[in-house]
Order: C-alpha cells, then sequence, then structure tokens
C-alpha cells in the first residue's frame, strides 16, 4: 500500500460515522478513496448508504460519438457566438484553438482558424442551428427592445 492509500485509511479513520457514511454515499470520491472509505464502513459495522458509487456509476452517460468540426472562423470571437449559440439551443460545443489564434494571428489561416465542434451525434441539429445563424435567423432586434419580432 502506497502513502497516499495510507493517508486516505488515516483520514477516513479520523471521521465521525455520520461524516464517513455521507462522503460513502457522495458522488465525489475516487474508485481508491470509495472502496478504502467503504472498508473502514464496513469494520466499523455500519450500513452502507444507498447508493453507493463503486465503479464511478455516473461515468455511465450514453456516449454521444467524438468531437466533430462544424465551423471555422479566423476571428474566435465569432468562433464563441457560435458556441453560445448552440449552446443555447441545447447543443452542447465547445471551441478549439481560439487561444493560439488570437495569440498569433499569422497562424491563424494555417492552422484552419479556430474550430467549433460538437458530439459526432448532434452535428446534423448544430448544422441546421448554424444556417439559422447564418441567415441572421438568430439576429436580436437593434432597437433594444428583445421582444420585439425581428422582421
Amino acid at each position: 500500500m502506497d502513502t497516499d492509500q495510507l493517508d486516505l485509511t488515516r483520514h477516513f479513520q479520523e471521521m465521525s460515522d455520520e461524516e464517513l457514511i455521507r462522503r460513502c454515499g457522495s458522488d465525489t470520491l475516487t474508485e481508491i478513496a470509495q472502496s478504502i472509505a467503504i472498508k473502514e464502513l464496513t469494520s466499523r459495522g455500519l450500513q452502507l448508504p444507498e447508493p453507493v458509487n463503486t465503479a464511478h456509476e455516473s461515468a455511465k452517460e450514453e456516449y454521444e460519438g467524438d468531437f466533430e468540426t462544424v465551423a471555422r472562423f479566423l476571428n474566435p470571437t465569432d468562433a464563441h457566438l457560435l458556441r453560445a449559440c448552440l449552446d443555447a439551443a441545447g447543443v452542447p460545443a465547445v471551441v478549439a484553438d481560439a487561444n493560439l489564434v488570437q495569440t498569433n494571428s499569422l497562424w491563424a489561416i494555417a492552422i484552419g482558424g479556430a474550430r467549433v465542434l460538437v458530439r459526432a451525434s448532434r452535428v446534423a441539429e448544430a448544422k441546421e442551428i448554424i444556417e439559422a445563424f447564418g441567415r441572421d435567423d438568430l439576429a436580436l432586434p437593434d432597437d433594444g427592445d428583445p421582444h420585439r419580432e425581428v422582421e
């Protein structure tokens, strides 16, 4: 057992029963910490809380595919605006290479600009939103009244 595991063992041994039960039932412990905490809990004769996260059950989220590039911009601000529109429409997106493009604008063309990425399963949905963004369907009116219809 290495020193980190020994430290964790001592840490859990020093906890009160209530705190140990709370920490075992939380979703915040690593697999190693969870197993050490459960050993301490059972050594005290305490019941395991429900649900006990023994193998990072939160990581069982549905896999939506790898990230794919859906748009490129020479101006990183435009990439961030599109990402915000995608996020607002419920399509999680990220911007890649924006810092590099902003730091050295001469490299922007060489690396293809700042990229907007979405998961593979959401590409079709993202492209529809990008088309609406390009047609200015998502634009707000200029008069300052956000509730007025855009003509």
